[in-house]
């Protein structure tokens, strides 16, 4: 399932290992204990989340597919317990799509766009016909234009990341794609991300 973030982006969650049930299983190995009910086990889990205990969590690992802006890409990567496979404009050439703020209208969005293309227009020119290599011609490119990279990460260090990046000083457009990856993970592992939600986001009932 693909969620659509920004004017072109999305995020995708592509796979998941483990869930609710592995994060219970290795937590009650600290105690050799056993699951009585679901009850009882939403209860541990709201204990770890509460407490902070959150190697239980690792048990979980996803992988999402996501196409941000290159300024969202550069401040999401700086998550460093993670991994990132990014498409590579040394190999590729880029193709011609970059952020449009939401608000921008009339002359200022018109402005934009011109800045935009015409930096495109370049880039393809020396690519093309002076043949510089896409790894210098690059260089010419904003900071707006978007990027794929697949980001694999465990579920401990993505509660790090929703905590950070859901905050409301979080800059608005990685907010957007944390917003959409909580939805994501709230699917594959509902009781954990649901009781992250209510216990440290403090969002939902």
């Amino acid at each position: 399932m693909a969620m659509q973030v920004l004017n072109k982006g999305f995020v995708r969650l592509v796979e998941h290992m483990g869930g609710d049930a592995a994060v219970i299983r290795n937590a009650r190995r600290c105690w050799r204990s056993e699951s009585k009910s679901e009850d009882a086990d939403r209860q541990l889990l709201r204990h770890l989340i509460k407490k902070g205990h959150k190697t239980p969590f690792e048990a979980m690992v996803f992988t999402f597919d996501v196409k941000a802006p290159l300024f969202v890409a550069r401040q999401w990567f700086r998550h460093r317990m993670a991994s990132y496979n990014e498409e590579s404009l040394r190999y590729c050439v880029a193709q011609r799509e970059y952020y449009i703020p939401e608000q921008l209208e009339g002359d200022l969005l018109d402005a934009w766009k011109q800045h935009s293309e015409a930096a495109f227009d370049f880039y393809y020119e020396l690519v093309n016909t002076y043949k510089l290599p896409r790894e210098q011609a690059r260089s010419v490119l904003p900071v707006g234009i978007y990027t794929n990279f697949f980001w694999t990460v465990n579920g401990s260090s993505l509660m790090n990341f929703l905590m950070l990046r859901t905050a409301k000083d979080a800059q608005y457009e990685i907010r957007a794609y944390a917003d959409a990856i909580l939805e994501l993970v709230k699917e594959a592992a509902p009781i954990s991300f649901g009781e992250f939600e209510r216990e440290v986001l403090k969002r939902g009932g």
